[in-house]
């Protein structure tokens, strides 16, 4: 992996937490208002796929199973999934309560995530720079096939 892409991958999911953790919405934003309410049920829905994504990223070089987008896709939004399943039944993990519109919220940032990678990340030219012979990102360019 190119140390450029590495940093990326770092930076990204570092960010995340940092912002979460510094971030403190209700000074910012009016109790009560529905930007507060959407930052506080559904910010951390979407940001923390997001974040995952990426951390999943770090891992392709050893776990090539992980290198298509729509494996880590899956896996972050199967993972709090889970978990909400069994804040609905009455298990808390990592959360109290039970909302169905957080499903919605584990794949907007699992698919924001893959949109990033496959589009402006991908546009960069170290981005696509796997192990050799990994068959991802290794196709020739389009017009230059024999």
């Amino acid at each position: 992996m190119k140390f450029p892409k590495f940093l990326i991958l770092v930076f990204i999911p570092l960010s995340i937490v940092l912002f979460l953790d510094r971030f403190h919405y209700g000074m910012v934003f009016a109790p009560g208002s529905l930007v507060y309410t959407l930052y506080s049920a559904y910010f951390t829905d979407i940001v923390q796929p997001f974040g995952l994504y990426f951390v999943l990223c770090l891992l392709e070089g050893r776990l090539t199973w992980v290198r298509p987008w729509w494996v880590k896709a899956l896996i972050v939004f199967l993972i709090p999934t889970l978990m909400e399943l069994l804040q609905g039944f009455g298990l808390n993990v990592l959360g109290r309560s039970f909302d169905p519109f957080d499903f919605f919220a584990y794949a907007a940032g699992g698919l924001l995530a893959a949109l990033l990678e496959r589009g402006a990340l991908a546009r960069l030219g170290f981005w696509s720079s796997l192990a050799p012979n990994s068959g991802v990102g290794s196709h020739p360019p389009v017009g230059k096939q024999d």
